[in-house]
């Protein structure tokens, strides 16, 4: 008998798109399933199965039904499920064109940035552990240190302190945006901002924190040496 026989019991040619979508609809609600989750994670399972949610979802079209269903049952508890949205995120990341994976980290990043708390530490951390940041995410982030009223200020300017020291590729453009924030806006904006890049220089150096041709910028912020 076939190989496939053994599984199904009716070769792949035989199965219709309707049926393979019931199969798929299937699948994805076994393995969406919250019951078997307590259990894969005392039994150190259930990064595994994080990876197949992830690697199947890769295989689907952008956006379809099992994505978004997929990013739903990520987002409804993000705490305990944010490894599935990385597995998802590396699994895009190796297997699609950059512009896929920036359309689709694109939308799960504004998802998680709107679901979770303004002070919610999780944000960074997806931020710092993504493969790859879309570029749209630097519009959130100014978003966020808009004004000294924004409620997610505070986390907003550690968070693009971070991605500067953490992320190489995002330095300029972070630092760009907390030496803006440092002589621009009200006074309530820039106290906070300046008080970060004095904390960053005296913390990793300016040579190390601040690409080259920066430190000019940031030095009427800085404390003088005793030294000089």
């Amino acid at each position: 008998a076939p190989p496939w026989s053994r599984v199904s019991g009716v070769a792949p040619a035989e199965v219709s798109g309707a049926a393979l979508k019931e199969l798929l609809d299937q699948l994805t609600a076994a393995l969406l399933a919250t019951g078997a989750e307590p259990s894969l994670r005392v039994g150190g399972q259930l990064g595994a199965h994080h990876r197949i949610l992830g690697r199947l979802a890769s295989t689907q079209p952008l956006l379809s039904g099992y994505q978004g269903a997929l990013l739903e049952h990520a987002l409804s508890l993000p705490h305990e499920r944010h490894e599935l949205l990385l597995a998802w995120a590396y699994a895009e990341f190796r297997e699609h064109s950059l512009e896929r994976y920036d359309e689709l980290a694109d939308v799960l990043l504004a998802s998680l940035h709107e679901r979770l708390a303004p002070n919610d530490r999780l944000w960074t951390k997806l931020l710092l552990q993504m493969p790859r940041l879309p570029r749209t995410v630097l519009e959130l982030l100014r978003s966020d240190v808009a004004s000294a009223a924004s409620p997610r200020l505070t986390l907003g300017l550690t968070t693009l302190r971070d991605l500067a020291l953490q992320r190489d590729a995002w330095r300029p453009a972070c630092l760009e945006l907390l030496l803006e924030l440092c002589t621009a806006g009200s006074a309530p904006l820039r106290a906070p901002s300046i008080r970060l890049v004095v904390s960053m220089a005296a913390g990793e150096g300016v040579s190390q924190a601040v690409p080259a041709g920066t430190s000019p910028h940031i030095s009427p912020y800085l404390p003088i040496s005793p030294h000089i």
